[in-house]
Protein backbone atom coordinates (compact mmCIF):
# COMPACT_ATOMS: atom_id res chain seq x y z
CA UNK A 1 0.00 0.00 0.00
CA UNK A 2 1.42 3.08 -0.48
CA UNK A 3 1.82 5.85 1.72
CA UNK A 4 0.21 9.46 2.03
CA UNK A 5 3.24 10.77 1.09
CA UNK A 6 3.31 8.98 -2.21
CA UNK A 7 0.13 9.62 -2.54
CA UNK A 8 -0.13 13.33 -2.12
CA UNK A 9 3.30 13.23 -4.58
CA UNK A 10 1.71 11.17 -7.06
CA UNK A 11 -1.25 13.79 -7.18
CA UNK A 12 0.59 17.03 -7.87
CA UNK A 13 2.83 15.53 -10.22
CA UNK A 14 -0.33 14.41 -11.87
CA UNK A 15 -1.96 17.88 -12.01
CA UNK A 16 1.23 19.28 -13.33
CA UNK A 17 1.12 16.46 -16.43
CA UNK A 18 -2.69 17.90 -17.16
CA UNK A 19 -1.47 21.70 -15.80
CA UNK A 20 1.76 21.64 -18.83
CA UNK A 21 -0.42 19.45 -21.51
CA UNK A 22 -4.07 21.41 -21.27
CA UNK A 23 -2.69 24.70 -20.10
CA UNK A 24 -5.43 25.05 -18.07
CA UNK A 25 -4.19 26.15 -14.37
CA UNK A 26 -5.66 26.54 -10.89
CA UNK A 27 -4.48 29.61 -10.49
CA UNK A 28 -6.29 33.02 -10.53
CA UNK A 29 -5.80 34.94 -13.57
CA UNK A 30 -4.20 38.40 -13.24
CA UNK A 31 -6.99 40.27 -13.39
CA UNK A 32 -10.21 39.70 -11.69
CA UNK A 33 -13.04 41.86 -13.51
CA UNK A 34 -16.05 42.76 -11.45
CA UNK A 35 -18.62 45.38 -10.98
CA UNK A 36 -18.58 47.42 -8.34
CA UNK A 37 -21.05 47.05 -5.51
CA UNK A 38 -21.64 50.62 -5.15
CA UNK A 39 -21.97 52.70 -8.31
CA UNK A 40 -21.84 56.29 -8.46
CA UNK A 41 -24.91 58.01 -10.05
CA UNK A 42 -22.37 60.86 -11.66
CA UNK A 43 -19.86 57.80 -12.85
CA UNK A 44 -19.89 55.95 -15.69
CA UNK A 45 -16.89 54.10 -14.97
CA UNK A 46 -16.60 50.47 -13.61
CA UNK A 47 -13.89 49.32 -11.40
CA UNK A 48 -11.53 46.44 -11.75
CA UNK A 49 -9.13 44.83 -9.03
CA UNK A 50 -5.52 43.43 -10.09
CA UNK A 51 -4.42 40.65 -7.82
CA UNK A 52 -1.59 38.32 -8.18
CA UNK A 53 -2.22 34.51 -7.88
CA UNK A 54 -2.00 34.33 -4.07
CA UNK A 55 -4.99 36.54 -4.32
CA UNK A 56 -2.65 39.84 -2.83
CA UNK A 57 -3.89 43.09 -4.47
CA UNK A 58 -2.12 44.57 -6.49
CA UNK A 59 -4.32 48.08 -7.35
CA UNK A 60 -7.61 48.96 -8.15
CA UNK A 61 -8.26 50.01 -11.57
CA UNK A 62 -11.00 52.31 -13.31
CA UNK A 63 -12.01 52.38 -17.00
CA UNK A 64 -14.84 53.36 -19.07
CA UNK A 65 -17.85 50.73 -19.04
CA UNK A 66 -16.84 50.22 -22.84
CA UNK A 67 -13.99 47.95 -22.09
CA UNK A 68 -11.49 50.95 -22.97
CA UNK A 69 -8.63 49.52 -20.75
CA UNK A 70 -6.01 52.73 -21.63
CA UNK A 71 -7.57 55.42 -19.26
CA UNK A 72 -6.44 53.23 -16.24
CA UNK A 73 -6.67 55.31 -12.69
CA UNK A 74 -4.95 54.08 -9.52
CA UNK A 75 -6.86 54.59 -6.36
CA UNK A 76 -5.69 52.14 -3.74
CA UNK A 77 -2.65 50.59 -2.23
CA UNK A 78 -1.63 46.91 -2.12
CA UNK A 79 -2.39 44.84 0.60
CA UNK A 80 0.98 43.55 1.68
CA UNK A 81 2.81 41.73 4.92
CA UNK A 82 6.52 41.50 3.11
CA UNK A 83 9.05 42.80 5.17
CA UNK A 84 11.62 46.21 4.39
CA UNK A 85 14.84 43.43 3.89
CA UNK A 86 12.97 40.94 1.58
CA UNK A 87 14.26 41.32 -1.93
CA UNK A 88 10.73 41.10 -4.32
CA UNK A 89 10.78 39.21 -8.13
CA UNK A 90 7.76 39.73 -9.63
CA UNK A 91 7.29 36.46 -12.75
CA UNK A 92 5.12 37.96 -15.71
CA UNK A 93 3.46 35.34 -18.08
CA UNK A 94 0.67 35.64 -20.59
CA UNK A 95 0.20 32.26 -19.70
CA UNK A 96 -0.29 29.83 -16.83
CA UNK A 97 2.94 31.06 -15.19
CA UNK A 98 4.23 27.35 -15.38
CA UNK A 99 7.55 28.03 -17.57
CA UNK A 100 8.42 31.35 -15.80
CA UNK A 101 7.73 29.88 -12.09
CA UNK A 102 9.92 26.74 -13.06
CA UNK A 103 13.07 28.47 -14.26
CA UNK A 104 13.10 30.98 -11.58
CA UNK A 105 12.90 28.61 -8.76
CA UNK A 106 15.63 26.73 -10.18
CA UNK A 107 17.99 29.24 -10.46
CA UNK A 108 17.18 30.83 -7.18
CA UNK A 109 18.25 27.04 -6.07
CA UNK A 110 21.94 28.13 -7.02
CA UNK A 111 21.88 31.17 -4.67
CA UNK A 112 21.77 30.97 -0.27
CA UNK A 113 18.57 33.40 -0.12
CA UNK A 114 16.84 30.92 2.43
CA UNK A 115 13.76 33.31 3.21
CA UNK A 116 15.35 36.71 2.26
CA UNK A 117 13.59 36.55 -1.52
CA UNK A 118 9.68 36.53 -1.85
CA UNK A 119 8.42 35.97 -5.14
CA UNK A 120 4.89 36.85 -7.26
CA UNK A 121 3.51 35.33 -10.22
CA UNK A 122 1.19 37.09 -12.19
CA UNK A 123 -0.84 35.31 -14.86
CA UNK A 124 -2.54 35.43 -18.14
CA UNK A 125 -1.14 39.14 -18.32
CA UNK A 126 -2.31 40.25 -22.30
CA UNK A 127 -2.78 43.93 -21.82
CA UNK A 128 -0.49 47.06 -21.92
CA UNK A 129 -1.79 48.69 -19.50
CA UNK A 130 -1.82 45.68 -17.18
CA UNK A 131 1.35 45.09 -17.60
CA UNK A 132 1.94 48.85 -16.78
CA UNK A 133 0.07 48.61 -13.65
CA UNK A 134 2.54 45.64 -12.32
CA UNK A 135 5.49 47.68 -13.44
CA UNK A 136 4.56 50.67 -11.72
CA UNK A 137 4.21 48.51 -8.30
CA UNK A 138 7.61 46.75 -9.45
CA UNK A 139 9.56 49.75 -9.00
CA UNK A 140 7.40 51.44 -6.12
CA UNK A 141 8.56 47.91 -3.98
CA UNK A 142 12.43 47.90 -5.80
CA UNK A 143 11.24 44.73 -7.28
CA UNK A 144 12.89 42.54 -9.74
CA UNK A 145 10.64 42.05 -13.26
CA UNK A 146 11.16 38.30 -14.85
CA UNK A 147 8.56 37.83 -18.31
CA UNK A 148 7.52 35.05 -20.35
CA UNK A 149 5.70 36.99 -22.75
CA UNK A 150 5.04 35.06 -25.81
CA UNK A 151 3.78 37.98 -28.10
CA UNK A 152 7.00 39.84 -29.58
CA UNK A 153 4.78 43.33 -29.48
CA UNK A 154 3.80 43.37 -25.73
CA UNK A 155 7.16 42.21 -24.77
CA UNK A 156 8.84 44.83 -26.03
CA UNK A 157 6.33 47.16 -24.83
CA UNK A 158 7.35 45.95 -21.06
CA UNK A 159 10.90 45.73 -21.90
CA UNK A 160 10.76 49.36 -22.89
CA UNK A 161 8.86 50.04 -19.53
CA UNK A 162 11.06 48.60 -17.34
CA UNK A 163 13.74 49.99 -19.18
CA UNK A 164 12.01 53.63 -18.69
CA UNK A 165 10.91 52.99 -15.36
CA UNK A 166 14.39 52.01 -13.99
CA UNK A 167 12.97 48.34 -13.24
CA UNK A 168 15.43 45.60 -13.66
CA UNK A 169 13.75 43.05 -16.18
CA UNK A 170 14.68 39.74 -17.64
CA UNK A 171 13.47 38.43 -20.48
CA UNK A 172 13.54 34.70 -20.29
CA UNK A 173 11.93 33.45 -24.01
CA UNK A 174 12.48 36.81 -26.27
CA UNK A 175 16.06 35.35 -26.74
CA UNK A 176 15.05 31.88 -27.47
CA UNK A 177 12.07 32.66 -29.59
CA UNK A 178 14.66 34.88 -31.69
CA UNK A 179 17.26 32.42 -32.08
CA UNK A 180 14.45 29.48 -32.96
CA UNK A 181 13.08 32.04 -35.43
CA UNK A 182 16.32 32.48 -37.54
CA UNK A 183 17.17 29.08 -37.46
CA UNK A 184 13.95 27.61 -38.34
CA UNK A 185 13.34 30.24 -40.71
CA UNK A 186 10.18 30.39 -39.12
CA UNK A 187 7.86 33.08 -37.75
CA UNK A 188 6.92 31.92 -34.11
CA UNK A 189 3.11 31.85 -33.62
CA UNK A 190 3.56 34.73 -30.76
CA UNK A 191 0.42 33.18 -28.78
CA UNK A 192 0.58 31.27 -25.10
CA UNK A 193 1.38 27.58 -25.60
CA UNK A 194 -2.03 26.64 -24.47
CA UNK A 195 -3.73 27.75 -27.49
CA UNK A 196 -1.14 26.29 -30.09
CA UNK A 197 -2.13 24.75 -32.81
CA UNK A 198 0.29 21.63 -32.14
CA UNK A 199 -1.03 21.12 -28.66
CA UNK A 200 -3.03 18.48 -29.76
CA UNK A 201 -0.15 16.78 -31.02
CA UNK A 202 1.63 16.83 -28.33
CA UNK A 203 -0.79 15.27 -26.11
CA UNK A 204 -1.26 12.12 -28.73
CA UNK A 205 2.16 11.10 -27.59
CA UNK A 206 4.49 12.34 -25.03
CA UNK A 207 1.74 13.38 -22.59
CA UNK A 208 -0.04 9.48 -22.93
CA UNK A 209 3.33 8.06 -22.71
CA UNK A 210 4.31 9.84 -19.54
CA UNK A 211 0.85 8.56 -17.91
CA UNK A 212 1.26 5.11 -18.80
CA UNK A 213 4.82 5.47 -17.70
CA UNK A 214 3.35 6.93 -14.34
CA UNK A 215 0.59 4.19 -13.98
CA UNK A 216 4.07 1.71 -14.38
CA UNK A 217 5.43 2.98 -11.48
CA UNK A 218 3.05 3.27 -8.91
CA UNK A 219 2.29 -0.73 -9.90
CA UNK A 220 5.94 -1.30 -9.00
CA UNK A 221 6.91 0.73 -6.32
CA UNK A 222 8.61 -0.23 -3.03
CA UNK A 223 8.93 -3.73 -5.03
CA UNK A 224 5.19 -4.22 -4.85
CA UNK A 225 5.52 -6.24 -8.07
CA UNK A 226 8.90 -8.25 -8.70
CA UNK A 227 7.50 -9.79 -11.78
CA UNK A 228 7.25 -6.35 -13.62
CA UNK A 229 11.13 -5.51 -13.81
CA UNK A 230 11.82 -7.34 -16.59
CA UNK A 231 9.32 -4.43 -18.52
CA UNK A 232 10.73 -1.64 -16.78
CA UNK A 233 12.47 0.89 -18.51
CA UNK A 234 14.57 1.80 -15.04
CA UNK A 235 15.49 -0.33 -11.63
CA UNK A 236 16.02 1.48 -8.73
CA UNK A 237 17.39 -0.30 -5.66
CA UNK A 238 18.95 1.30 -2.20
CA UNK A 239 18.66 1.15 1.28
CA UNK A 240 15.59 2.67 3.21
CA UNK A 241 14.73 6.42 3.04
CA UNK A 242 17.44 6.81 -0.19
CA UNK A 243 14.56 8.44 -1.85
CA UNK A 244 13.67 5.70 -4.57
CA UNK A 245 10.25 6.54 -4.77
CA UNK A 246 10.12 10.35 -5.13
CA UNK A 247 12.91 9.74 -7.85
CA UNK A 248 10.66 6.99 -9.21
CA UNK A 249 7.54 9.35 -9.81
CA UNK A 250 9.84 12.29 -11.22
CA UNK A 251 11.59 9.99 -13.51
CA UNK A 252 8.38 8.37 -15.16
CA UNK A 253 6.20 11.77 -15.34
CA UNK A 254 9.22 13.57 -16.61
CA UNK A 255 10.64 11.36 -19.37
CA UNK A 256 8.03 8.87 -19.78
CA UNK A 257 10.54 5.98 -18.43
CA UNK A 258 8.92 2.90 -16.95
CA UNK A 259 10.57 2.44 -13.24
CA UNK A 260 10.64 0.30 -11.09
CA UNK A 261 11.95 0.20 -7.29
CA UNK A 262 12.99 -2.52 -4.67
CA UNK A 263 14.06 -1.64 -1.59
CA UNK A 264 17.60 -3.31 -0.25
CA UNK A 265 16.96 -4.59 3.09
CA UNK A 266 19.67 -6.42 5.61
CA UNK A 267 17.82 -9.16 7.15
CA UNK A 268 15.76 -9.47 3.71
CA UNK A 269 17.21 -11.10 0.03
CA UNK A 270 16.25 -8.82 -3.10
CA UNK A 271 13.52 -10.60 -4.87
CA UNK A 272 14.77 -13.40 -7.19
CA UNK A 273 13.32 -11.74 -10.33
CA UNK A 274 16.24 -8.61 -9.50
CA UNK A 275 18.97 -11.14 -9.46
CA UNK A 276 17.90 -12.77 -12.88
CA UNK A 277 21.24 -11.91 -15.07
CA UNK A 278 18.94 -13.54 -17.89
CA UNK A 279 16.28 -10.86 -18.19
CA UNK A 280 17.53 -7.91 -16.34
CA UNK A 281 20.04 -5.89 -18.08
CA UNK A 282 22.28 -4.20 -15.19
CA UNK A 283 22.76 -1.44 -17.40
CA UNK A 284 19.35 -0.19 -16.08
CA UNK A 285 20.05 -1.10 -12.40
CA UNK A 286 20.37 2.65 -10.56
CA UNK A 287 21.73 1.82 -6.63
CA UNK A 288 21.48 4.90 -4.80
CA UNK A 289 23.10 5.53 -1.77
CA UNK A 290 23.82 8.65 0.31
CA UNK A 291 26.33 9.46 3.66
CA UNK A 292 25.86 7.87 6.96
CA UNK A 293 25.17 11.03 8.49
CA UNK A 294 22.73 12.48 6.14
CA UNK A 295 20.93 9.13 5.89
CA UNK A 296 21.02 9.20 9.99
CA UNK A 297 19.30 12.35 10.30
CA UNK A 298 16.15 11.23 7.65
CA UNK A 299 15.79 7.85 9.29
CA UNK A 300 15.59 9.37 12.61
CA UNK A 301 12.87 12.56 11.58
CA UNK A 302 11.20 9.35 9.79
CA UNK A 303 11.24 7.68 13.34
CA UNK A 304 10.40 10.67 15.29
CA UNK A 305 7.41 11.74 13.01
CA UNK A 306 5.56 8.45 13.04
CA UNK A 307 6.35 6.60 15.80
CA UNK A 308 6.90 9.53 18.24
CA UNK A 309 10.18 7.80 19.21
CA UNK A 310 11.86 11.40 20.24
CA UNK A 311 8.73 12.34 22.98
CA UNK A 312 9.16 8.31 24.26
CA UNK A 313 12.50 8.23 24.69
CA UNK A 314 12.76 12.01 26.36
CA UNK A 315 10.20 10.24 29.07
CA UNK A 316 11.71 7.19 29.42
CA UNK A 317 14.94 8.97 30.18
CA UNK A 318 13.39 11.11 33.03
CA UNK A 319 12.44 7.50 34.49
CA UNK A 320 15.90 6.62 33.77
CA UNK A 321 15.14 3.88 31.45
CA UNK A 322 16.92 2.48 28.91
CA UNK A 323 14.19 0.55 27.14
CA UNK A 324 12.65 2.31 24.41
CA UNK A 325 9.40 0.63 23.06
CA UNK A 326 8.89 1.13 19.24
CA UNK A 327 6.63 -1.79 18.42
CA UNK A 328 5.92 -5.17 20.04
CA UNK A 329 8.42 -6.31 22.25
CA UNK A 330 9.54 -3.35 23.83
CA UNK A 331 13.22 -3.74 22.26
CA UNK A 332 15.00 -0.63 21.17
CA UNK A 333 14.84 0.06 17.04
CA UNK A 334 18.06 0.32 15.45
CA UNK A 335 16.97 1.91 12.55
CA UNK A 336 18.55 5.09 12.39
CA UNK A 337 21.36 3.24 14.46
CA UNK A 338 24.90 4.53 12.52
CA UNK A 339 26.14 1.03 13.23
CA UNK A 340 23.27 -0.67 11.74
CA UNK A 341 23.31 2.24 8.42
CA UNK A 342 26.86 1.33 7.81
CA UNK A 343 25.90 -2.15 7.70
CA UNK A 344 22.94 -1.57 5.66
CA UNK A 345 24.77 0.58 2.82
CA UNK A 346 27.54 -1.87 2.98
CA UNK A 347 25.28 -4.56 1.96
CA UNK A 348 23.54 -2.31 -1.07
CA UNK A 349 27.17 -1.35 -1.83
CA UNK A 350 28.27 -5.50 -1.99
CA UNK A 351 25.14 -6.49 -4.05
CA UNK A 352 26.21 -3.72 -6.08
CA UNK A 353 29.41 -4.22 -7.14
CA UNK A 354 28.32 -7.99 -7.20
CA UNK A 355 26.07 -7.76 -9.93
CA UNK A 356 27.37 -4.70 -12.00
CA UNK A 357 24.70 -1.93 -11.37
CA UNK A 358 25.82 1.97 -11.24
CA UNK A 359 26.02 3.93 -8.20
CA UNK A 360 24.66 6.90 -8.05
CA UNK A 361 25.11 9.51 -4.67
CA UNK A 362 22.05 11.34 -3.91
CA UNK A 363 23.61 13.29 -0.77
CA UNK A 364 22.40 16.67 -0.58
CA UNK A 365 21.16 16.48 -4.58
CA UNK A 366 17.51 17.53 -5.94
CA UNK A 367 15.28 14.92 -7.23
CA UNK A 368 15.04 16.55 -10.09
CA UNK A 369 18.68 16.35 -10.68
CA UNK A 370 19.33 12.68 -10.08
CA UNK A 371 16.58 12.20 -12.27
CA UNK A 372 18.11 14.51 -15.38
CA UNK A 373 21.62 12.33 -14.57
CA UNK A 374 19.76 8.82 -14.52
CA UNK A 375 17.67 9.69 -17.85
CA UNK A 376 21.22 11.15 -19.93
CA UNK A 377 22.90 7.55 -19.02
CA UNK A 378 19.60 5.72 -19.75
CA UNK A 379 19.64 7.75 -23.43
CA UNK A 380 23.49 7.23 -23.92
CA UNK A 381 23.43 3.40 -23.34
CA UNK A 382 19.67 2.31 -24.94
CA UNK A 383 20.07 5.19 -27.66
CA UNK A 384 18.93 3.38 -30.70
CA UNK A 385 16.18 2.31 -28.42
CA UNK A 386 14.73 5.66 -27.26
CA UNK A 387 15.25 6.48 -31.51
CA UNK A 388 12.65 3.89 -32.13
CA UNK A 389 10.44 5.11 -30.18
CA UNK A 390 10.55 8.58 -31.14
CA UNK A 391 9.93 7.34 -34.73
CA UNK A 392 6.34 5.85 -33.59
CA UNK A 393 5.64 9.03 -32.29
CA UNK A 394 3.44 10.69 -35.01
CA UNK A 395 6.56 12.48 -36.30
CA UNK A 396 7.21 14.47 -32.36
CA UNK A 397 10.38 13.28 -30.56
CA UNK A 398 9.76 12.29 -27.25
CA UNK A 399 12.42 14.39 -25.04
CA UNK A 400 14.54 12.31 -22.60
CA UNK A 401 15.97 15.54 -20.89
Amino acid sequence: MMSPFTVILVLTLLGNIIDTASGFSLLPPAVLSSPSSSHSHTSSHRHKRLYDVNHNLIERVTSDDDGDEGEADITSLPITTDTDDCKMIFLVSDGTGSSVKASVQKSLGQFDVNASVQTRLFTFVRGEEIAASIIKKAKERSAMLITTIRVRALREKVLRMCELSGVHAVDLIGPTLDGLESHLQQLPENVPTMFSPNKVRVLSNAYYRRIDALQFTLKADDGQAPWLLSEADVILVGVSRSGKTPLSVVLSQSTGLKVANIPLVLECPPPKELLDEQTIDSNRVFCLTLSPSELKKIRATRLESRLGVKAMEEKMEDKNSLVMSVGNGGSKSNYADRPYILKDLKNAFDLKERYGWTQIDVTGRAVEDTASQISELISERFDSEFETRSEKSDGVSISLH
